[in-house]
């Protein structure tokens, strides 16, 4: 009985909600939703039928992802109603069945059960007779976890028959994947079919013959940004915004990379061959995926038009294994300064050149935005041993800082120890008790003068008053002498966490891509060669800083020589 109570009360509040819906639709093509009861016009319309008759639900907005699968939650549009549900504005959705906010039975069991109930949402599911507010029940009935698992199971069949699908067409040398490659274009009688795009076709050739004129990849991407050639990628972005195609007229976003050049230089589609489905999912809702080895790949010869023949092919390849044994690059992974490493005038990565050819051993950071398209700045250029060396110095000049800011703060500790603090704080707060008894005394002496009649009302209130406003006052000081007393006991205790990543770094004579993870936001190469290290904890540190200097321990005088800008540039 006081359940039932309880939700009917829970209703009654609401007698009055206004609700501004999201009405959400999705369609997905590779869970197989291609009829038209699956149309996001059809969703809409069962939608617009079903809220025909409720007049105290408005349709704020709709989201619609076409073209989405329901085992991946990062939809444009899904994410862009959840930024609505939290800015409140709105506070229900309207879905044509579960199915449609997702396909995974986790998932959406955690948006049903703890998100959406964070904000007091509304849930209506049509074809699963779900209404959160209506029937709170309908949301834990038993058939909403198992309909989500059979949403699961149909995505996981779905997916399978999908990948058979797409294996059988690439065997029979239908091309498979979402872009084309630079240089051709979609049949329009047939999009799993190749068409020499003529205007691409020209550069292609050119990336080619620079290959067989012995350029390296590095050029050649270099050569095309500085023409104002524009990538793939980047056409793709410029005409989806409706952007200009002119060059030069607006900043590439996407540019010709060394990468690009030497997939373009090795990729068989330019014989007219189809090497595909070179990746695999690592498993069923994973968007993470890892390459395959050559031989389990799907290649067919002779799908489609080629635009190089396959004696000049085949001589590039000669010359990309003899350019690759040439270098003799040292197997050394990826750069230990990697998404640290930055051009300080263009933002852009700096990236590492070695040339281990002969008896040379060079290897310098440049500007990547240099390298590529060397008119929109300027190298930057940095060798990898002085850039080294610098980082040494300056993490050891760091750790120092750290470590001398933390023996002030203890000697500040071992001068007001524990004890002392402890006993200053026992102290005022029984002073301040001990005044705070007296008022009260005072104020119950002042009730009853006021009831024998020895004051008036009036004089009673005022005095009343006075005693009331010395108490707060003081009950003040507890409170902030107890907030005092926790804080400086706080700060000593957690003081140590951020420094020790410093104190086990102090006897650094090698760095290494943990110890730069570990201590260092940003690195800022200039133009000149002057590098700007920004040190991570910079918040801790200048909280220490300001807290021994309020406390006397650092003198005004020498603060200059601990200015937290200093210290972290």
């Amino acid at each position: 009985m006081a359940g039932r109570g309880n939700k009917k009360q829970k209703n009654n509040n609401y007698s009055n909600q206004k609700w501004l819906f999201a009405a959400y639709s999705r369609r997905s093509y590779d869970d197989g939703e291609k009829s038209e009861s699956y149309t996001i016009t059809n969703q809409k319309r069962i939608i617009s039928n079903y809220l025909a008759d409720c007049e105290d639900i408005i349709i704020e907005d709709y989201y619609d992802d076409d073209g989405y699968s329901g085992t991946n939650f990062n939809r444009p549009e899904f994410m862009r109603m959840m930024q609505d549900v939290r800015t409140g504005r709105i506070n229900g959705i309207i879905v044509k069945d579960l199915s449609r906010i997702g396909r995974n039975h986790r998932e959406v069991g955690k948006y049903l059960e703890e998100v959406f109930p964070t904000y007091n949402l509304r849930i209506i599911s049509i074809n699963d007779n779900v209404d959160s507010y209506l029937n709170p029940e309908s949301m834990s009935n038993l058939i909403v976890p198992i309909k989500n698992l059979m949403n699961e199971n149909y995505a996981i069949d779905i997916s399978k028959k999908v990948k058979s699908a797409y294996v059988a067409m690439a065997k029979s040398g239908l091309y498979v994947a979402g872009t084309t490659p630079y240089g051709y274009k979609q049949d329009p009688d047939n999009k799993h079919h190749l068409m020499v795009d003529e205007e691409e076709k020209k550069i292609v050739l050119e990336i080619f013959q620079m290959a067989l004129d012995g350029k390296g990849k590095v050029y050649i991407a270099k050569k095309l940004n500085e023409r104002g050639i524009l990538s793939r990628r980047e056409l793709q972005y410029r005409n989806k915004h409706k952007l200009t195609l002119e060059p030069f007229d607006i900043e590439s976003r996407y540019t010709w990379a060394p990468t690009t050049i030497g997939r373009m230089l090795s990729n068989e589609v330019y014989i007219g061959n189809l090497v595909q489905l070179k990746t695999e999912r690592l498993s069923f809702g994973k968007t993470k995926s890892i390459e395959k080895k050559s031989e389990d790949c799907i290649r067919v010869e002779n799908t489609h038009k080629g635009i190089i023949d396959k004696r000049t092919f085949n001589k590039v390849q000669q010359i990309l294994k003899k350019r690759k044994i040439s270098k003799k690059i040292k197997s050394r992974g990826s750069s230990i300064y990697r998404g640290k490493l930055k051009c300080y005038d263009c933002g852009s990565a700096m990236t590492k050149q070695e040339d281990f050819r002969g008896n040379r051993t060079v290897s310098n950071y440049f500007c990547m935005k240099h390298l590529y398209r060397s008119k929109t700045c300027t190298s930057h250029k940095i060798k990898t041993s002085i850039l080294n060396q610098c980082i040494i110095e300056m993490i050891q000049l760091q750790v120092k800082l750290v470590i001398d800011l933390e023996k002030s703060l203890k000697k500040r500790y071992f001068r007001n120890n524990a004890k002392y603090l402890e006993k200053e704080y026992k102290d005022n707060i029984r002073i301040a008790n001990i005044r705070i008894e007296g008022i009260q005394k005072n104020k119950r002496e002042a009730y009853q003068k006021w009831k024998l009649g020895e004051i008036e009302l009036s004089d009673y209130k005022v005095l009343n008053k006075k005693y009331e406003n010395e108490i707060k006052k003081y009950e003040n000081q507890v409170e902030n002498y107890s907030s005092t007393y926790k804080e400086t006991l706080r700060r000593i205790r957690k003081n140590n966490s951020w420094v020790d990543h410093f104190r086990r770094n102090r006897r650094i004579k090698k760095i290494t891509k943990e110890i730069v993870n570990e201590l260092i936001e940003d690195i800022l190469v200039h133009e000149d060669g002057v590098v700007d290290v920004i040190f991570k904890y910079q918040d801790e540190y200048e909280n220490m800083v300001c807290y021994l200097e309020s406390d006397g321990v650092i003198d005004a005088e020498k603060m200059d020589d601990w200015n937290v800008s200093k210290a972290f540039s």
